[in-house]
Parts: C-alpha cells; sequence; structure tokens
C-alpha cells in the first residue's frame, strides 16, 4: 500500500450536493471522527474506507467512483463498509431545530426516535413550506394559511365588479379591468357625460346623441359625417341635394340590372335582413322556424332562410342550424332549371357592424339534385345548408370581441345570393324589363 506524504485534496468536491448534517449541536461541535474527510460535516450515514480507515458520508463516496481515495490516494472501488458504530453515536446527537434562529425552541436527537430533527420539522411552525397554489413562494408553516387566504397571488377570488372567479393575479390585472363587462365606463364621445356599464357601451353608442355618424344618404353619395343630435338639421338642409343624388343613384342600379338581364352576368341580390324573435322558446320547442320568402332580385328566383336554433341531427342540443329553401315563384318559367349559384347566411352582430358570423353555401353540379330543382306550388323544397352554423355558446356576449349575436332574445339574419343560373331572355322580353324599370322608380 502507498503512503502518501500529503493529502491532495483537489479531487474532493465542495460541501454543495452532499449530504453530512449541517446542525447546530447542543453540546457544542461533534470531535472530528464523527466528521465526514469530505464534505466535513458530521456524517450521514457513515462509511469507513479499508485503505486509511478513513470515514465519509455514503453519498460522497457514491461521487468518488472510479477515483482513489482522496486522502492516501489509493483505488476506493467497493473496498468500504458501513459503521454501525460510529453511526450509533451520531443520530444520539442532540439538535437545536434549524428554524431557532426564527424563534422555534425545539430540542432533540438527530433522527430515529420520536424526538427526531426529521419527525420535528414535518410539523415545525417554523419550517419553510411551498405554497400548495403553485405561486412559487415558501412560506413558514405557520404562515401558510394566512399566506393562501389573503397574499397568494394564485388565491381565487371574485371580482367585485362582475362577480367572475379566477386567480387574485388574473381578477386585479389590466388585462381583466379592460375586459369587465360590468366596469363603469364614460362615454368616449366628445360632450357626453354618461357613465355606463362596459356591456352597454355598445347599445348606448347606437343612441348616443354625440356620437358622429354618417348621413342617412350616404349610400347613395352623401359623404357628410355629423353628431346623431344633428342629423335631422342636416337631412332638412340638404333635402335637395339628397334627392338627387338618390334619382341618380335609381338610374344607376336601374342599368346596371338591365344590362345584367340583357348579357346574363351572375347577379347579386339585395341584402334581405330577417329577425328571429322568442328564440329561448324555439329552441325549447325544437322547432324549424321560416323566413318570409325573398326573390333574388326581381325577375329572379324565390326562396327562403330555414332555421332550426337547436341544430339538426348531430348539432342538436349545440348549434344552431341553418339552410337555404327553394320556393315556387312567379318568374320560374323563364327561368333556367336545376338553380346554380351561391348563397351567403350571415349572422348579424348586435353591437356594430364587425365579427359577423358568415357561411356560404354552394348550388352547383355537384349538389344533388333535389334541392336545385324547381319547386311547384304547394310543395316544399328540401332546404341545403350547415348542420352547425354557430354553437350555443358562441351567440353570448363576448367583450374582446365586442360581439353579441344574441340580443333581447332575438336574432337577426342577412341572406345574399349570386346567381350563375342563365334566364331565358327569349321569354322575358322587353316588357319584363319595363316592368323592373317601373318598380324601381
Amino acid at each position: 500500500m502507498a503512503t502518501a506524504t500529503a493529502t491532495d485534496f483537489s479531487s474532493i468536491p465542495d460541501n454543495k450536493g452532499c449530504s453530512g448534517y449541517d446542525y447546530e449541536f447542543i453540546d457544542g461541535e461533534p470531535r472530528d471522527q464523527l466528521k465526514c474527510s469530505i464534505c466535513h460535516l458530521v456524517l450521514r450515514d457513515p462509511h469507513q474506507v479499508t485503505c486509511c480507515s478513513n470515514r465519509f458520508c455514503k453519498s460522497c463516496l457514491d461521487q468518488l467512483q472510479g477515483k482513489n481515495c482522496p486522502l492516501c490516494r489509493e483505488p476506493i472501488n467497493d473496498n468500504y463498509f458501513r459503521d454501525g458504530g460510529i453511526n450509533r453515536e451520531i443520530i444520539s446527537l442532540k439538535v437545536y431545530c434549524t428554524n431557532s434562529e426564527e424563534g422555534c425552541e425545539w430540542q432533540g436527537t438527530i433522527n430515529e426516535t420520536d424526538t427526531s430533527i426529521d419527525t420535528h420539522l414535518n410539523s415545525c411552525p417554523y419550517q419553510l413550506v411551498p405554497c400548495t397554489n403553485g405561486c412559487g413562494e415558501k412560506i413558514r408553516k405557520s404562515s401558510l394559511k394566512t399566506h393562501l387566504t389573503n397574499n397568494c397571488p394564485k388565491r381565487i377570488v371574485n371580482c367585485q365588479i362582475c362577480k367572475r372567479k379566477g386567480t387574485h393575479q388574473l381578477i386585479t390585472s389590466r388585462s381583466h379591468l379592460d375586459e369587465c363587462p360590468d366596469l363603469p365606463i364614460q362615454c368616449s364621445n366628445e360632450g357626453c357625460n354618461e357613465k355606463m356599464l362596459r356591456r352597454s357601451l355598445a347599445s348606448h353608442n347606437e343612441t348616443c346623441p354625440k356620437a358622429i355618424i354618417p348621413c342617412e344618404y350616404n349610400t347613395v353619395g352623401c359623404d357628410e359625417r355629423m353628431k346623431r343630435e344633428e342629423q335631422e338639421k342636416h337631412n332638412e338642409e340638404s333635402t335637395k341635394v339628397h334627392l338627387q343624388m338618390t334619382k341618380k343613384q335609381l338610374q344607376v342600379t336601374t342599368e346596371t340590372l338591365k344590362a345584367a338581364l340583357e348579357k346574363k352576368h351572375p347577379l347579386i341580390a339585395s341584402n334581405e335582413v330577417f329577425k328571429l324573435s322568442q328564440f329561448a322558446e324555439k329552441k325549447e320547442s325544437n322547432g324549424i322556424w321560416q323566413s318570409p320568402g325573398f326573390y333574388t332580385l326581381q325577375g329572379g328566383y324565390k326562396m327562403e332562410l330555414h332555421v332550426c336554433p337547436n341544430g339538426y341531427k348531430e348539432a342538436k342540443g349545440t348549434h344552431v342550424s341553418c339552410s337555404i329553401g327553394l320556393m315556387a315563384g312567379e318568374y320560374d318559367d323563364t327561368l333556367e332549371w336545376p338553380f346554380r349559384g351561391e348563397v351567403t347566411v350571415e349572422l348579424l352582430n348586435q353591437l356594430e357592424d364587425k365579427n359577423h358570423k358568415k357561411e356560404t353555401v354552394s348550388f352547383n353540379e355537384t349538389t344533388r339534385d333535389e334541392p336545385r330543382q324547381r319547386v311547384r306550388e304547394g310543395k316544399s323544397s328540401r332546404g341545403l345548408g350547415i348542420f352547425k352554423f354557430i354553437s350555443h355558446e358562441q351567440l353570448e356576449y363576448n367583450p374582446a370581441t365586442n360581439c353579441q349575436y344574441l340580443k333581447d332574445d332575438s336574432l337577426y339574419f342577412r341572406v345574399s345570393v349570386k346567381v350563375t343560373s342563365k334566364t331565358k331572355p327569349w321569354l322575358v322580353g322587353a316588357s319584363g324589363i319595363q316592368k323592373l324599370n317601373k318598380e324601381n322608380r
């Protein structure tokens, strides 16, 4: 066996991560023979090496596997054994609680008795424990209940304004306050001092006398914008101009429709808006609501919108279903069958003119014949549409998008049609064009 002339500590790891006992001992610092030669703390699970008879913590030895003894430089391998005698002496050493500086007066032995420090720390009120809500903080066990109830940022609370439930961190954040539907908000229109709940702000803006709105005749060319309260005065002062604009627009529309009929271009129907009332009652009864019949345009196909508030088939109970059906119309003899085109159905956001729910149904060569064929008087058409048009949850108010489809127990649908079928111009003739012009005057 080689004899080391000096101890080489370069291969000895530092104390970090070692498992010796680091306590304050009641009877003073233990003798050196009870300390690990690697971590220099009181031995935990002491093992003695056979090469130089020095003792080390078992976990400290495990870090030296495949290396030489740090004291005598002999290979260690498995040449060590557990020192039970030394271990009995160590575990009977009396220590103070590790939380003594925080006020704990407990005293006991290291372990293996009812008064061991491990047993005590499980119930020590001064012991630091992680927050059970997962906020990342460590709190004295005696203060944990208070922390969870009053201080934890992840404790569950209700918003004092809208009563929404969430973590304290979320409910008190800027993001929640920016969308809380019951937070009092002052109208943003200059000159209006009214305050209302955020959920009512959009509705208020629809009637606010100080809101800036376009002229009612903007669709015919008037670009004026004014406060709502000034609208009536503007109309009175601009009556002559508005009439001229309206007349000009009617002339343009008439010419466009005439050209479309003559050149067989695809035609777009004027937007038709329908109101479905008593939504809750129709949903509860699983009924089907049908709109009044409407024409794609004068001289065009006649259609109707079907709505099932509680859904068809696989959408039943979870979605609103919509479909479009053909009806017997006045001009069917002059139209080409089967019908071809696209029908767009929009469920309108009742708070502002955006975020409408839109779906398009195509009647084309790949569509089965039945929904596209001519319907005779007294017969009904099998509709074509979308089972899962919109879920029931999406109908309610969404503060993030300022969107509300269901309001006052009513829905509003807008339908527009792009027709690609051709008319039979030799049957329509000049009389049909004259009738169209007359009705648009």
